[in-house]
């Protein structure tokens, strides 16, 4: 299920601003022992130590203001993120390795002006139609 950026709230955009910094410095590779999750969604991704010590715990996506959604992980995050053209996986199914395309730079530098600023995750917003290309 692909959620419209209009709806993002801190765990979209802080998943996406975790993957811009591994993006920088360790060349595009998340850790999958920092991603929320979902085994049944995404089996192949749990990382070795959450499958060794239990990490299938349930976190529904936080949305802006008080919803939520659930069976969506980070890796549902960034799969929404790559559909707005902000990244793109040049890995593979399981061996995702991601790159920031130039949509993603502009978002990635707003939303690090945001955060230096002081403020939080939950509160940013970034308007699509923004974008070079608009939606999309």
């Amino acid at each position: 299920m692909s959620i419209k950026m209009d709806r993002w709230g801190k765990d979209h955009w802080s998943t996406f601003a975790y993957i811009e910094t591994r993006i920088v410095d360790r060349k595009g590779i998340p850790d999958r022992n920092n991603m929320r999750t979902d085994i049944d969604l995404h089996p192949a991704l749990l990382g070795p130590q959450l499958a060794v010590f239990g990490g299938n715990q349930k976190y529904p996506t936080r949305l802006k203001g008080s919803e939520t959604v659930s069976d969506h992980d980070d890796w549902s995050c960034l799969d929404d993120a790559e559909e707005y053209g902000l990244i793109e996986n040049i890995g593979s199914g399981i061996n995702r390795v991601y790159r920031l395309k130039e949509r993603g730079k502009i978002v990635a530098a707003a939303l690090r002006a945001y955060k230096a600023d002081g403020k939080n995750f939950a509160s940013f917003s970034y308007d699509p139609a923004n974008l070079p290309g608009g939606e999309e």
